[in-house]
């Protein structure tokens, strides 16, 4: 009796193809390109650039920190993305897990191990706040 409801043949539904193939999923409700794809494009080596980039420094972004600088507006260009960097380098080097990453303009909460940034927060968001689940604060 471990089991009184018998539902016969049911398994895992499989999602329906779109139609104009994979890229519709990339594209928004706009007809333009989706938030992430514009991101990793800004963030994508430009012919002749020596800005960083987050590929070439390992960094990701979860979705989470990608909604709140888009939300926030908050400048990732080439030098909020070198400190970035840099800080995460130093809190691995001292043996960090999370940090929390403090720059002039922003607060960003790191997983230094998976070197992924979970969420940001802009300076007018960071008074008040109390930050939890962090072994290090890097100020970059």
């Amino acid at each position: 009796m471990a089991n009184e409801l018998f539902i016969p043949n049911v398994g895992p539904v499989q999602p329906k193809p779109l139609a104009g193939g994979a890229e519709s999923l990339r594209e928004s409700k706009a007809g333009g390109p989706a938030f992430d794809k514009v991101l990793q494009d800004k963030f994508s080596p430009q012919v002749g650039s020596k800005a960083p980039t987050d590929a070439a420094s390992g960094l990701k972004f979860s979705a989470h920190a990608m909604n709140r600088i888009r939300d926030r507006s908050i400048n990732m260009g080439g030098e909020m993305m070198s400190r970035l960097e840099k800080a995460v380098d130093s809190a691995a080097a001292k043996g960090s897990k999370d940090s929390l990453v403090l720059t002039d303009d922003a607060a960003f909460i790191v997983s230094v191990k998976n070197k992924t940034v979970i969420t940001v927060l802009d300076r007018n968001q960071m008074n008040g706040n109390v930050f939890t689940n962090i072994d290090s604060t890097v100020l970059a």
